[in-house]
C-alpha cells in the first residue's frame, strides 16, 4: 500500500433524503464544514457503481441542516435516486485543513511506526465509530489491529514521509 496521491479526488459529502418539494436533498459533509459545498457549480457524484456530473441549482442551509439541488431532478421522486451518492471534488475544492488535521484518505497506506522509527504495520483503513476513529492497521503476517486515533496511542503523523508513530505499542499485542 501506498500513501495516496495529493492530486486525488476526495469525497466530501454524502447525499440523503429528499427534503421538502422541490427536489432538494439533504447534506452530510464528511468535514462538517459546508462554505466548500455552497460553493460548488457542479457536483462530481459518485458511488453505487455510479458516476454523475451535475449542474447545482441551489445549496442552502446550515451544517446541521444543509440541502442540496441539482438540474434535471424536480422533486423528491426524481432526486431520491441520488441518496447515497457521495460529492467528490478535486483536493484545492476540499475543505482547508488545519495544523495537525488531515483528510481520511492520506492516512490509508502510511506506516505505522515505533518510537525508533521501526515499521510496524500499514494502516490499511479508517474506520469511524465512536468519537475517535480507527486506524485499521495490517501487521506483518497478515494480522489487523485496530489502533484509536488518538493521542494517547498515535504521537506525530507526517504525511509526507507517509508515517504515524505508534506511542503505545502494546495496543498491536494479541490477547
Amino acid at each position: 500500500m501506498q500513501p495516496n496521491k495529493p492530486d486525488d479526488k476526495l469525497a466530501i459529502a454524502r447525499l440523503g433524503a429528499p427534503k421538502g418539494v422541490r427536489g432538494d436533498l439533504r447534506v452530510q459533509s464528511y468535514s462538517g464544514e459546508v462554505a466548500h459545498i455552497k460553493k460548488l457549480g457542479y457536483a462530481d457524484l459518485q458511488g453505487e457503481g455510479r458516476s454523475l456530473r451535475l449542474k447545482v441549482l441551489r445549496c442552502e442551509g446550515i451544517p446541521s441542516d444543509l440541502t442540496i439541488a441539482f438540474e434535471g431532478y424536480p422533486s423528491p421522486e426524481t432526486a431520491r435516486i441520488l441518496t447515497g451518492l457521495d460529492i467528490v471534488v478535486p483536493r484545492e475544492a476540499a475543505a482547508p485543513l488545519a495544523d495537525n488535521e488531515w483528510y481520511v484518505t492520506d492516512l490509508v497506506g502510511i506506516a505505522i511506526v515505533g518510537e525508533d522509527g521501526k515499521e510496524l504495520g500499514r494502516v490499511k483503513g479508517v474506520l469511524s465509530g465512536g468519537p475517535d476513529p480507527w486506524l485499521e492497521t495490517l501487521l506483518p503476517g497478515g494480522r489487523v489491529a485496530l489502533v484509536p486515533f488518538r493521542k494517547e496511542f498515535v504521537g506525530a503523523v507526517d504525511i509526507e514521509a507517509g508515517t504515524a508513530v505508534l506511542v503505545a505499542p502494546w495496543i498491536l499485542e494479541e490477547e
